[in-house]
């Protein structure tokens, strides 16, 4: 009977134990359990000769019963000490060789030899659960710690398990905060693999460092964020300086150009006698000279516009083709030097716009079609469509079967100061200002530009505005 007794209240303990959260806890179910099976007039628990527990709140008189410890430990074994009344119980709650803490109990009667057995399964099974119990806290503790080394870091570091976000430090939280759509971007970029790359978000620029690792057999991804938008803005600037310096140079030469060729031929005409015909022919090259210097001036003073954000625009209601025709006779002169065609396609197109500011997109286009032609080509075009869409939009196209601009140039060319300089574009004259106006009109015109190419087959750009004032 008492060994299904036993067995019972053994059940009942492991279940106990198995809730337990801490140490504290896990004292007062022993104390439950032992109260059962052996009636004590007080119980303390020791750990490292401190009074941790006590059930109810009285030390026992450690005189009677320090002598033993030792030999209690060293045995670990429940052992009972005589006293003129009753019995000290010495039970040590162990885990190997062990001993973690000591149950100390006042007993008034002596345990036969099944309870002696029962308390020290008791000590074992406790041993096994403090000892777990402290490698959680030490587990909790040590990822305490590591987080707040984490913590601290100035980069951010994410993990991914399952594709879901598992854990991030200070850093990595306050980056997807500010910038919700991060993951996504993540997500869309990481391969899987050990993999680094930069990312732009914004105006946020992060190196990103990604390295899958295993925890248990279970696949995760550990990720690291770096801040670099300081470096990317002083690399920005650099290049910034470097690309005005270049372009205060480039601009001093267009400007000397034209200005040298008008010196020079007013005084062939002043100090050498010349007839009608030789008079007319210089004065045409100091004319169309003039018309490059005043273009030139024209760029800057529209540029000065641009970065002070004063540009405005005069609108009327117009036909486009006339004012497209304005602009091929424009640049007419430029396409006979070049051996280029020129092609439109234009039938009364409407639209509210300022006819000035869209002739000088017109030109910009066209120009810079004709500047970059193919000389290797036996023909050479540009096509000009002017159109309107569906939605109530002037859809200009601007084709060419130029030398093309390189993929890695693309999102560049309507930036201030920028030109594709390489081999091919390098004796072409230009001040770089040209598409960076042309994208700033086409915007006060609430209307986008595009640009696609190809290097040796040509380029592609599409301008898109409101025909009238309340389109969409």
């Amino acid at each position: 009977m008492f060994d299904l007794e036993v067995q019972h209240l053994l059940s009942k303990y492991i279940l106990e134990i198995s809730k337990v959260k801490d140490e504290s806890t896990l004292y007062i179910a022993l104390s439950e359990i032992t109260r059962k099976v052996l009636d004590y007039e007080a119980l303390n628990v020791l750990k490292d000769g401190t009074l941790v527990h006590s059930d109810p709140p009285v030390e026992i008189d450690r005189s009677v019963y320090e002598d033993f410890v030792p030999w209690v430990e060293e045995r670990l074994s429940p052992s009972f000490v005589p006293l003129e009344e009753g019995y000290v119980g010495l039970i040590p709650i162990f885990k190997g060789t062990k001993v973690l803490s000591l149950v100390v109990l006042k007993t008034p009667n002596e345990p036969t030899p099944e309870t002696m057995d029962y308390l020290q399964l008791i000590a074992y099974l406790s041993g096994v659960t403090l000892e777990n119990l402290r490698l959680l806290e030490f587990v909790d503790k040590a990822r305490e710690y590591f987080e707040s080394i984490l913590n601290l870091a100035n980069d951010g570091i994410l993990v991914l398990s399952g594709g879901k976000l598992e854990f991030t430090n200070t850093k990595a939280k306050t980056l997807i905060d500010e910038n919700p759509e991060l993951l996504v971007h993540l997500m869309n970029n990481i391969t899987g693999e050990e993999q680094s790359f930069e990312l732009e978000i914004g105006k946020l620029f992060l190196s990103v460092f990604a390295k899958p690792v295993k925890l248990l057999g279970e696949e995760k991804l550990l990720i690291g964020l770096r801040n670099i938008t300081s470096e990317k803005e002083v690399q920005k600037l650099r290049e910034l300086d470097k690309i005005k310096t270049n372009f205060i140079a480039n601009i001093s030469h267009e400007l000397r150009t034209p200005l040298a060729a008008i010196k020079a031929y007013t005084e062939t005409i002043l100090n050498t006698e010349m007839n009608q015909e030789e008079i007319i022919e210089f004065l045409s090259i100091v004319y169309e000279q003039s018309i490059k210097l005043e273009q030139l001036l024209n760029d800057l003073l529209d540029f000065s516009q641009l970065e002070s954000h004063t540009m405005k625009l005069v609108k009327e209601n117009v036909n486009l083709c006339e004012i497209l025709d304005r602009a091929i006779e424009t640049v007419r002169n430029l396409a006979v030097q070049r051996n280029v065609e020129v092609r439109t396609s234009c039938k009364n197109v409407m639209a509210f716009c300022d006819p000035r500011r869209i002739e000088q997109v017109l030109v910009n286009l066209l120009s810079n079609a004709i500047k970059f032609s193919d000389e290797k080509k036996e023909t050479k075009y540009v096509t000009v469509q002017i159109d309107k869409t569906p939605t109530n939009q002037v859809e200009i196209v601007v084709e060419d079967n130029g030398i093309g601009i390189p993929e890695d140039k693309l999102d560049k060319i309507f930036e201030k100061f920028y030109r594709v300089d390489n081999e091919l574009t390098y004796s072409i004259p230009g001040t770089g200002l040209g598409l960076a106006i042309v994208k700033e009109i086409v915007e006060l015109h609430n209307g986008e530009i595009s640009v696609s190419s190809r290097e040796g087959v040509g380029t592609t750009f599409t301008v898109r505005f409101p025909a009238s004032e309340n389109s969409n």
